[in-house]
């Protein structure tokens, strides 16, 4: 079989709204997400929601004092490759983060929703229909200072269960000083 021919979903990666309640919250919380960071976890993908292993490499940078901008990219089978990119903004008037998520084989999503805690709770919206619906939630859990888990919850078929399609820990890259 051509893997290469494959087109993993990546849904998951619009990860990161992860903006906060507050200007001074905000600025706490895209300093904890600002950096390089790596991880891996699950997708599931295809209409029989295949089960797959992938390890993804993100960079993600502030952009503004209420911004973040990622860029990354996620492999499987160490032949296929997926470039995935997020913008989200924090509206400090409403607590709202919105944003976009390219990286998806439906084309870009968007992105809604609030931080709870030290966590994030969104909405995807996808601009065609994945696994049968046009939307997901995705939740974005803190772990510590240097670690965060991503976890995208689909529906899989019109009325069928609700399942993780992604499911990822992500660690902060840290460089050590030269001695």
């Amino acid at each position: 079989m051509d893997y290469r021919s494959r087109r993993l979903p990546w849904s998951v990666i619009p990860l990161l709204g992860l903006l906060a309640g507050t200007a001074g919250a905000a600025t706490t919380a895209l300093e904890r997400y600002v950096g390089s960071f790596s991880g891996s976890g699950t997708i599931l993908e295809g209409p029989d929601a295949t089960s797959h292993q992938v390890r993804c490499r993100f960079t993600i940078l502030e952009r503004g004092a209420t911004s973040l901008s990622l860029q990354g990219t996620c492999r499987a089978y160490l032949i296929i490759s997926r470039s995935i990119s997020a913008n989200l903004a924090w509206d400090p008037g409403s607590g709202q983060v919105t944003g976009t998520y390219t990286g998806s084989r439906v084309g870009t999503a968007r992105l809604t929703g609030r931080q709870t805690g030290a966590d994030f709770d969104l909405t995807i919206e996808w601009p065609k229909p994945l696994y049968g619906d046009t939307t997901a939630q995705m939740k974005v859990a803190s772990l510590d200072q240097d670690r965060f888990r991503i976890v995208v919850t689909d529906r899989i078929g019109t009325n069928g269960p609700a399942k993780a399609t992604t499911d990822l820990t992500l660690l902060r890259n840290l460089r050590r000083a030269p001695q």
